[in-house]
Order: C-alpha cells, then structure tokens, then sequence
C-alpha cells in the first residue's frame, strides 16, 4: 500500500508540505518578534464569526440620488395632474350649473344637459384612475432603478468591510438590531459620493 502511494507520488508531495510548513514554523520561532505586518494576511475561515449588517432599505430608497430625483419626477406629475384635473372638475361643475339653470318644462334639452354631465363624469373618473395608475407604475420603474443603484454600492461595502449576510431592517425577520451594525448612512455616503449617470 505504501509503495503504491510512493508510485503515485503521494508521500513526496507530502513531504515536501512538511518541509515547507516545518520551514515556515522554523523561522517563526527563529524571529518571534517578526512584525505583524511581514506575516501573511489572515485568512477567513468558515470558522470565523459571522459578520452582519442591516440597512434601511425604505430610507435609502427615498433618500438616495435616484430616491431624490424620482420624488421631484412624481412631485412634478402630480402638480400636472392636478391641474387636469381641477380642469375637468371644473369643466362638469359647469355643466351641473347649466342643468340647474335651464327651464324646468324643457325636458329635452335637460336630458340632453344630463348625458353631456354623464359623460364629463365618466371621463373624469377615469382620468383619474389612469393618473392614478400610471403615478402608480411610475414609483414601482423608479423604486426598481434605486434598488438597482443600492445594489453594487451593498456589493461594494459587503467585500470591502466583509460582511457575511446584509439584512433589511424592513423585513419581518428582523426585530431588533444596533446602532453598531446599522450601515445605513455608510451606504446612502456611498450612493451620494457616486457619480451621476
């Protein structure tokens, strides 16, 4: 069994690590003084501590550069669908004055007056359930490209300060966290300090 190993190169390849690490143990001991920083850097093992962080990914989202420029963008579409809308409203507000002014016995032109107040009713309602859906996708699209903005700077932060696992402090599954491993403002510091695209 031995020379089979030996054939296949096996206790060589052993040796030569005994040597190698006896070598390096050798010199170690020759110079305990040796300063850290000659010394190889320490390797992270999988028994290391586990090293985690929580963010609040809701205030990132609105405090961001993209976070800040899509609330002007849904401010602004809200300033112009109101106006369109107090527009409309005014426009079937007017329509409801003229029905209240014509003549009772004029039965026809109040059925006429009542389909034109239907139907500025109508539109309007679904004006604002258009507005109100396309407001509503609007902020989805954008939430989406902050998350996209956060994503390589929590990339960057988890390989630089090497973090095991990032959570959201938004998510049910955390309860309570500290100041200590809260890197919130690290990453919104990040986000703002990135240039823009």
């Amino acid at each position: 069994m031995e020379t089979e190993f030996v054939r296949r190169g096996i206790r060589p390849a052993m040796t030569r690590g005994v040597l190698a690490v006896a070598a390096a143990l050798a010199s170690l001991v020759a110079s305990p003084t040796a300063p850290l920083s000659a010394q190889a850097a320490p390797v992270i093992t999988q028994d290391a501590p586990l090293k985690i962080a929580v963010i609040d990914i809701d205030f990132l989202a609105v405090q961001s550069p993209a976070g800040q420029a899509l609330a002007a963008e849904i401010t602004a579409l809200q300033d112009q669908y109101n106006a369109e809308l107090a527009s409309r409203q005014a426009a079937v507000e007017e329509i409801q004055a003229r029905i209240v002014a014509v003549d009772s016995l004029d039965i026809a032109q109040q059925r006429a007056l009542q389909r034109e107040y239907q139907d500025a009713v109508t539109s309007f309602q679904r004006y604002q359930q258009d507005v109100q859906g396309q407001a509503k996708q609007r902020q989805a699209d954008g939430l989406a490209q902050v998350r996209e903005e956060i994503g390589p700077a929590l990339e960057a932060i988890m390989k630089e300060d090497g973090y095991d696992l990032i959570l959201n402090t938004g998510n049910p599954a955390v309860i309570m966290s500290s100041d200590r491993v809260d890197i919130t403002q690290t990453v919104l510091e990040r986000l703002q300090a990135a240039p823009s695209p």
